[in-house]
């Protein structure tokens, strides 16, 4: 049987491209090393009217005026750009030739440690 599909696929489909190896091991670890050190911070989000902390830490950076809010409810607002994020984005985007203006990290506490996830949008 064939899927029905309710709606007609006008989102154009941004392209992925994987670069193995564009951080080096060094250079990874160096990287992972000072996203450590960033200016993480425990939020409150709302969810069906009560206040709960968000289950990871966060923390945002880039260009003055790109402020970001999720689930109506968190507000960041990013701090300056620390030179290491301001190299990663600018090698970025020399490969890709977009300009990207935050970059928002999530620290998720596990048991055996923490799971981060550093993503840079334009």
């Amino acid at each position: 049987m064939q899927q029905l599909n309710l709606f007609t696929e006008s989102i154009p489909v941004l392209p992925i491209t994987y670069y193995p190896d564009f951080l080096s091991l060094e250079q990874a670890n160096s990287l992972y090393q000072h996203c450590l050190k960033l200016e993480w911070q425990q939020n409150q989000i709302r969810i069906a009217g009560k206040t709960m902390p968000v289950p990871r830490l966060e923390c945002i950076y880039g260009d003055a005026g790109c402020d970001y809010l999720y689930s109506n409810s968190v507000f960041l607002k990013p701090l300056t750009w620390t030179d290491n994020l301001a190299k990663l984005r600018d090698s970025i985007t020399a490969l890709t030739s977009y300009k990207f203006r935050i970059v928002i990290g999530n620290q998720y506490r596990t048991q055996g440690g923490r799971i981060m996830s550093i993503s840079i949008l334009y």
